[in-house]
């Protein structure tokens, strides 16, 4: 006898449960919010201007403040982005920050494309004095060996003087290929 507290199927009823069951136990191993949550298996990444930071090139010109190749084997997801001058007085507008992926500084027909919302962004995301990150929504998830960097290019900041840097940060977390689906 059949009923809601014992169910008993046959026929083609029988085979739709067992393969509801089927892709129930197969998804059990996939973790449900990748691109909201760290999986288990990730790894956290800090990514930030290491060493001197470029110096603000002369105007018209673009600097790299930060690149980030993405580990062989290995997915990234940017959660969040420092992206400041240093050390000058800079407005809104003097420079425009770019985050890309695969297009390298000074080579203009290249397979690269910028990243959707960070193209020309007229104002710093972020603070470094202060320890704020700019987070995102959603993360941006990137590939095996993509390259990311952090681009300044100068509009207007002729008079910020020679003490004035570019620093950002990448904030996010890395996730083997194996194993993600």
């Amino acid at each position: 006898m059949r009923s809601a507290l014992n169910p008993a199927y046959s026929g083609l009823d029988l085979i739709e449960s067992a393969d509801q069951k089927r892709q129930r136990d197969e998804q059990k191993t996939d973790w449900p919010y990748t691109h909201l949550f760290p999986p288990p298996n990730s790894s956290p990444v800090n990514q930030i201007t290491q060493g001197l930071p470029p110096a603000i090139p002369a105007i018209g010109s673009s600097a790299v403040a930060l690149a980030y190749r993405v580990p062989s084997g290995s997915r990234f997801f940017l959660t969040g982005i420092v992206q400041n001058a240093f050390g000058g007085l800079i407005n809104p507008g003097d420079i425009l920050w770019t985050v890309d992926n695969n297009r390298p500084v000074g080579i203009a027909d290249f397979q690269g494309m910028g990243v959707q919302g960070l193209i020309s962004v007229p104002v710093a995301l972020g603070s470094f004095p202060f320890g704020v990150i700019w987070e995102f929504a959603r993360p941006y998830e990137f590939e095996p060996l993509d390259l990311i960097q952090s681009k300044a290019l100068n509009v207007s900041a002729g008079s910020v003087g020679a003490g004035t840097f570019l620093v950002s940060a990448f904030i996010g977390f890395r996730v083997p290929v194996v194993g993600l689906r």
